[in-house]
């Protein structure tokens, strides 16, 4: 009933609602100081009575980085903004370990391009600028190639 069209609409809005819910969650979590194991509790400094600053910029943009990222896709290009997309998201969940931040974006953005371009065939964007239009179609033709 919802069309070609209907379906993924669907479920972007079905994840906006489920991402809105959860940072609001883990917001009051904070706030509260909640959220932790009574083994956690004994070994741990009690939590701050209110939420600061520093945190509230972290879990904000944590919720607003994937934002940006699908709203740049369309012009930029999955296959180019993907590894930019997932080391930034890494960094704002403070992962510091340089060998982490790089194996993690390897492994991840090499199966998804083997995934979808080498055995589904699917055609993600590739952006509307001419830069990074020709960037992507060059990015799918190397794992296409197989090299």
């Amino acid at each position: 009933a919802f069309g070609a069209t209907g379906w993924p609409r669907m479920l972007c809005l079905a994840l906006a609602v489920g991402a809105t819910g959860q940072l609001c969650n883990q917001l009051l979590q904070i706030a509260r100081g909640g959220g932790r194991t009574a083994a956690e509790e004994k070994e741990a400094p009690p939590p701050p009575a209110r939420l600061g600053s520093r945190r509230f910029a972290q879990q904000f943009g944590i919720f607003v980085f994937p934002l940006l990222y699908l709203y740049l896709m369309p012009s930029v290009g999955f296959y180019f903004i993907t590894p930019f997309f997932v080391l930034g998201l890494m960094l704002l969940l403070e992962v510091t370990s340089l060998a982490a931040l790089i194996g993690v974006t390897a492994i991840v953005y090499g199966l998804v391009l083997l995934i979808f371009t080498r055995f589904f065939f699917v055609a993600l964007p590739t952006g509307n600028i001419e830069w990074f239009y020709n960037v992507n179609n060059a990015i799918i033709e190397i794992v296409r190639a197989g090299l």
